[in-house]
């Protein structure tokens, strides 16, 4: 081996090194049983047990405090009654993760302890979209205040913010940089998304569940269920990761009415505020300066990498009080320390900066779940991107990611698209690609018999279209699964809508005949 081949090595292994070491590990897990959320919670606090902050949880004597009893039904539903949250219930479910969170004991505590440190941060941005306290809680039933852990969805942060909710408040998330790990903007956007759901479904359950698994899947279980605007009524037609929520929730409400919690966050220093206008690694400050590495990640959460991607543009980071002045004086030695080392693989993948003006940044590629194989499906007339991703049980994010598919009107007929499946099931959807579109549409759900039957929303309107009335909990993706051959973005277009939101109940659409 050469001497090149040794030097590219080596430096292979340092870049591995170097990321290894940063604060974000992309905790990533994937549901494998109807216990996922136990589980996923299980983890996340056990990894949370792992960080440098549990080290400054301590355990301190408070002064006896009433706490709410429980072990009736009756106590419990008073309890989530007084929360102000309509429709929430106590069911068997929310026992069961009350227990769990009772069996973790400690981990459950010093969780609550950190929650606790945050808890004025989330009330502030429910309070400013008027939204009932008691959602305070939902950080700590769904991340158990790990903000680093990613759920299945890609949701990230203590909010476990999916990321078309946070790039729809203009966070930046790209590869270096995520703005949903940042407590009060994340926050911020979790509240807004709420707010919104709410005035959609008008009812808690529901609002939660299309929170956590989007809209579209409440939705379609609802149009699968004989149009039941009930959240227990479509619990069972919901993607499981989307189920729990609500008794996460309760069970959360429940724990903390329920126990005194002696844990504290010995932890809430005063901090400057440094503007970093070249890339930085948090190395340099942290041996410059001699400070923890492990601070300066917990005070600056969204750079994922200990990367600060400062090229034509000025970042900010948090360090603790008293080390401005000394940044100031050692500016240049801490941006020239090992940054050939820092930076030498890391250079060509930063990105740029966003348009100014704006805060849109380049999002990141959609990965390849684990455990997965690619099949392959071809085009065929009437088929829409919406179509192929339902079938195949993926989003239409993930068919352009993985085809290089920038305009999804322009798709072609007999163009073969590469599609990621669980290996467990490569079977079953190697067969969809022989099947005629009715057969696949009932994988959707949707009977030959709903989508032949004329709505009796549908009046004549000339000889090329007619009217559709919308009903309650209806989207334009809905709307075109009746009638094959037709996407969403038709219908957008037949009917000059550049915002889908504002389809109301009542909204008349015009639609096309297919002939």
């Amino acid at each position: 081996m050469g001497k090149t081949q040794v030097f590219s090595v080596f430096m292979a292994l340092i870049s591995i090194a170097v990321t290894a070491s940063g604060q974000y590990a992309d905790i990533k897990y994937y549901p494998d049983s109807a216990n996922y959320y136990p589980s996923f919670w299980q983890k996340a606090v056990d990894s949370l047990s792992k960080e440098w902050i549990w080290n400054k949880i301590e355990k301190k004597s408070r002064e006896a405090s009433a706490v709410a009893d429980i072990s009736s039904k009756e106590n419990k539903d008073k309890l989530l009654k007084e929360s102000g949250l309509n429709g929430l219930r106590v069911t068997a479910r929310t026992s069961e993760i009350l227990k769990k969170y009772e069996q973790n004991g400690d981990k459950t505590d010093m969780a609550f302890a950190l929650y606790e440190h945050y808890r004025p941060v989330f009330a502030a941005a429910l309070k400013k979209e008027n939204l009932p306290s008691a959602l305070s809680y939902l950080p700590f039933a769904l991340s158990a205040m790990n903000n680093k852990i990613r759920s299945y969805t890609g949701g990230a942060g203590f909010w476990q913010l999916p990321y078309s909710w946070g790039r729809k408040y203009a966070l930046q998330i790209d590869s270096y940089v995520d703005e949903r790990l940042d407590a009060e903007k994340e926050s911020a956007a979790a509240a807004k998304t709420l707010a919104r759901l709410y005035q959609i479904y008008g009812d808690w359950p529901l609002t939660l569940a299309a929170y956590t698994c989007g809209p579209a899947n409440v939705n379609k279980a609802i149009y699968r269920n004989g149009d039941q605007v009930d959240f227990y009524l479509i619990y069972s037609s919901l993607p499981y990761f989307g189920r729990d929520v609500n008794d996460a929730l309760a069970a959360s409400i429940l724990f903390a009415a329920s126990r005194k919690h002696d844990y504290l966050l010995n932890y809430n220093p005063p901090t400057d505020t440094v503007e970093v206008s070249k890339r930085l690694h948090f190395t340099q400050v942290a041996d410059i300066l001699k400070l923890d590495i492990d601070e300066i990640r917990f005070l600056n959460p969204v750079y994922k990498y200990d990367i600060v991607p400062a090229i034509n543009r000025v970042y900010k980071i948090l360090l603790p009080q008293g080390n401005l002045e000394k940044f100031n004086l050692y500016e240049d030695s801490i941006y020239s320390y090992k940054d050939s080392l820092l930076f030498s693989l890391h250079q060509r993948v930063i990105l740029p900066p966003p348009p100014k003006g704006r805060h849109w940044a380049k999002p990141a590629r959609e990965e390849i779940p684990e455990n997965s194989t690619l099949v392959y499906y071809h085009i065929k007339s009437g088929d829409n991107l919406g179509f192929v991703a339902d079938w195949f049980d993926v989003s239409i994010t993930q068919l352009e990611d993985w085809n290089n598919i920038y305009n999804p009107r322009r798709i072609q007929i007999g163009k073969k698209l590469k599609i990621y499946v669980p290996k467990n099931k490569a079977s079953y959807y190697r067969k969809i690609d022989k099947m005629s579109f009715s057969q696949k549409q009932k994988l959707a759900g949707v009977s030959s018999s709903q989508r032949a039957s004329k709505p009796a929303e549908e009046v004549k309107l000339g000889k090329d279209f007619f009217w559709y009335t919308v009903k309650e909990g209806e989207s334009p993706y809905i709307i075109a699964k009746r009638y094959p051959g037709i996407s969403a973005d038709d219908i957008l277009r037949w009917n000059n809508i550049k915002d889908p939101r504002k389809i109301r109940p009542g909204t008349k659409l015009k639609i096309k005949k297919m002939r």
